[in-house]
């Protein structure tokens, strides 16, 4: 019994950790919009009141350049077709799970597991990435991605980084959206 319990931890574990931190992206736009002679893009400026570390701020431009300019688009400030806004955000989050069964505190089922029965509770952070691109003639707003990832605080400049990447390299996989018909 307890060699299937081991085994049933580590297969959840593995799981848990070979699973994508982002887990969800989505994407809206105006289906009116002609983004087939898009070309050129700039940044909007970040408001001085925005709370984005420069570090992220660099991270994200980084990885939305590369992904666009793969793409076909190019930089340039010299009348832009598209300005880019990007938003950061975090919130605490809590998940709580009932297995729907409790057989503690008698021993039983899960070989004398002491505990809440069939409930567990995760406290974390959730982040959000959301690019906007506007049309810079008319200052429409034409396509806006979203992502969500649990953040962590203590994670390292390395595992930022390639969080932001997964983030920024899902939500742009929207990006063109497919022609009108």
């Amino acid at each position: 019994m307890k060699a299937i319990q081991t085994l049933l931890i580590l297969w959840l574990v593995g799981i848990t950790f070979s699973c994508s931190a982002v887990y969800e992206v989505r994407y809206d736009y105006d289906q009116r919009a002609d983004f087939t002679g898009l070309k050129t893009y700039d940044w909007l400026p970040i408001p001085d009141k925005a709370d984005i570390e420069s570090l992220d701020i660099t991270r994200i431009k980084t990885a939305v350049n590369a992904e666009l300019q793969a793409k076909g688009l190019i930089m340039t400030s010299d009348n832009p077709d598209l300005l880019i806004a990007e938003h950061l955000g975090k919130k605490d989050k809590v998940k709580v799970r009932d297995w729907g069964y409790g057989y503690a505190p008698y021993g039983g089922y899960w070989g004398g597991y002491r505990g809440s029965g069939g409930v567990s509770v995760y406290e974390y952070e959730e982040g959000s990435l959301i690019l906007d691109f506007v049309d810079a003639e008319s200052k429409k707003m034409i396509w806006r991605g979203v992502a969500k990832a649990e953040v962590d605080d203590q994670s390292t400049p390395d595992e930022r980084e390639k969080l932001i990447k997964e983030a920024v390299q899902k939500i742009l996989d929207n990006f063109p959206p497919p022609a009108s018909k």
